[in-house]
């Protein structure tokens, strides 16, 4: 057994696979107040590296996830992270959109949207507008198909239908391709083209 434990355990795993099972989650509502309080989110960057105005574009986009953004009107932090290009254009899209009251990129564990195996969705943006809150996703245009994209996707439509059975505004859910994120796309086009959920 000491010789061939990992063959053995490679052997029971892949029968315990044959026979594993998985039901797409549900969720109970549970209200306990009105609003959550949001924490502060500490982000580094390169030493040296000063938060950069976000509404400039940036010459080297792969190094973009190592870069802090701030210049923010509507954003509930003063600096912000992106993790692509698209996600800085949405958020400049968002600064100069009238409807728009509020934006934030949520940090881990702000939302508990279980979307497979125990595995928790955190959605890139949460907008609120004068007469909606969305969650938003922003997703390369060939990665939007993709199976974990859909789960989700589809996890995060039933956390809008629950949470619109709460007091306040309705909640939609929006995955967005990056290529749809232009100089004159607008926060409302957007919302109509890719929202996964009806009213």
């Amino acid at each position: 057994m000491q010789y061939n434990q990992q063959k053995l355990a490679d052997l029971i795993h892949a029968q315990m696979l044959d026979h594993y099972w998985y039901n797409e989650p549900d969720y109970e509502v549970r209200v306990s107040k009105g609003f959550r309080t949001l924490s502060p989110v500490n982000y580094s960057g390169p030493k040296g590296e000063k938060a950069r105005e976000f509404r400039i574009p940036v010459s080297d986009k792969s190094d973009i996830r190592n870069m802090l953004f701030t210049g923010f009107s509507r954003c509930l932090f003063p600096v912000q992270k992106f993790d692509s290009d698209s996600e800085r254009q949405f958020a400049v899209l968002l600064e100069s959109e009238p409807e728009v009251l509020k934006w934030f990129k949520p940090a881990p564990d702000v939302f508990q949207i279980d979307y497979a195996q125990g595995q928790n969705y955190e959605p890139d943006f949460v907008v609120e507008t004068t007469d909606r809150k969305f969650l938003c996703e922003t997703k390369r245009a060939d990665e939007i198909k993709d199976d974990t994209v859909q789960a989700k996707a589809r996890a995060a439509v039933i956390w809008c239908q629950r949470a619109c059975g709460c007091s306040g505004k309705p909640w939609a859910y929006l995955l967005i391709p990056h290529d749809a994120i232009r100089a004159n796309s607008t926060f409302d086009g957007l919302a109509k083209a890719y929202s996964m959920m009806g009213e």
